[in-house]
């Protein structure tokens, strides 16, 4: 899916820097940091002092969430979309 050339890639979050290596996209890379940067900040806002594991973690179960309810959202318009093609005079 990345492009096959491996970089590092350099990310502050509250205060402590991370890097790891990837070959997908800078662009893609930096989109979803900075998606990830945004709900850890706004979370941390609105706790008092959180550890920062347990708002990955809470935002791990939430975008398995949303992933699960997709998928179940598109199985079932793909069973609707089909039983209404098999049901075409």
């Amino acid at each position: 899916m990345g492009d096959k050339r491996q970089k590092h890639i350099y990310f502050d979050l509250l205060g402590k820097k991370y890097d790891f290596i990837t070959d997908e996209p800078e662009e893609v890379v930096s989109e979803i940091l900075e998606n990830i940067k945004r709900n850890v900040e706004e979370i941390y806002s609105k706790m008092n002092n959180p550890d920062l594991v347990h708002i990955l973690l809470f935002l791990l179960l939430n975008e398995n969430l949303e992933k699960l309810e997709l998928k179940n959202g598109l199985k079932e318009l793909i069973d609707k979309v089909s039983f209404v093609s098999h049901n075409k005079v």
